[in-house]
């Protein structure tokens, strides 16, 4: 920590009356105890060539997007501010201490439940809380360029802080974030496992080359495309054939209507709920509000059962997502 938790309440609470926020803000005294967080990394196993690893050399200088910064031992007290880190730990098979969005993410993805059991993991919201976040004493705290990375000096000043380039491919991101808790033989570890899975994918996206897919994220009143461009995985590196002229603003793409589908007429449709929209209680609902709507019906990938749903983190910049697009294309493709 570069300052007391007693220097940073004291400052956040002067802050916040500056702001003329104090009445909405939650007590330093409503705290959960910092030691009902202690990580809980689960028990599987590592090889011998892994756990040299998991020791390795500190201090290490760690060069992200904002600079660098000098990790002195192994951190174990690692705070993710933006959810789209966070399954990058979790892949990892490590859990911060706390995390932004964590129980309302774990609620929606399946993949991230799996991931996230048995890990002990404080939620901060949907807006990173910052009076948990001090509560919790965290020893670095991670952000994506993407994300919160605009509020690095903020989050430098309670503790050294990592901002991981999110223009990078996934398995970049995945080993930046895996140098900073020494986890480089994990890593590798998944990233094998990642390319066994996309050779997968590829095997029986083969049979395909000659038919257009199309991937998006149902908002419930129109579509957002994931362009190619965006989302290199799911058709260049795995073999499928984009559809041309798709909208490219955005992380992700373009939104587009109803009618744009049509126009579109792709022969597969693999399609995810925003993950911001949708509701855990009803999963797929933002998608199954188009089953009656008559331009819907008359797609010919609807009409010849070519609709496939994915995970709705496959619609973001999520590992975790990549790994569940990639299963929907082998599992989906791999049955006609």
């Amino acid at each position: 920590m570069k300052k007391s938790l007693t220097q940073w309440l004291s400052f956040l609470a002067f802050m916040i009356v500056l702001s003329g926020c104090g009445a909405g803000q939650n007590t330093a005294g409503e705290a959960t105890n910092a030691s009902q967080a202690v990580i809980q990394n689960s028990g599987g196993r590592t090889s011998g060539a892994a756990a040299k690893t998991e020791t390795a050399e500190y201090p290490r200088t760690i060069k992200h997007t904002m600079g660098e910064v000098t990790l002195k031992t192994k951190p174990q007290r690692v705070a993710s501010v933006d959810i789209m880190g966070t399954d990058y730990f979790l892949v990892l098979d490590f859990a911060p201490i706390v995390s932004e969005g964590y129980e309302s993410t774990r609620s929606k993805s399946p993949i991230f439940a799996k991931y996230a059991e048995g890990k002990d993991v404080k939620d901060l919201g949907g807006k990173t809380n910052l009076e948990t976040l001090l509560e919790m004493e965290p020893e670095v705290i991670v952000m994506t360029s993407t994300g919160k990375g605009s509020r690095f000096d903020e989050f430098n000043k309670m503790a050294d802080s990592v901002v991981i380039d999110f223009t990078l491919d996934a398995p970049d991101r995945l080993m930046k974030i895996a140098e900073i808790i020494g986890k480089e033989e994990k890593a590798k570890e998944v990233l094998a496992d990642f390319e066994q899975l996309k050779k997968e994918a590829q095997e029986v996206a083969s049979a395909y080359k000659a038919e257009t897919a199309l991937f998006l994220i149902s908002n419930g009143k129109d579509f957002t495309v994931m362009h190619p461009k965006n989302f290199p995985v799911y058709y260049e590196e795995v073999g499928l054939t984009p559809i041309a002229g798709l909208p490219e603003d955005g992380k992700i793409g373009g939104r587009v209507g109803i009618e744009a589908l049509s126009e579109f007429a792709p022969d597969h449709i693999f399609i995810t709920e925003n993950r911001r929209s949708m509701k855990a209680e009803d999963p797929d609902g933002l998608i199954h509000i188009w089953k009656d709507h008559p331009v819907w019906r008359n797609l010919k990938a609807v009409k010849n059962n070519q609709v496939y749903t994915m995970d709705t983190l496959a619609g973001d910049t999520f590992f975790l997502g990549q790994i569940a697009g990639l299963e929907a294309i082998k599992n989906h493709l791999g049955k006609k």
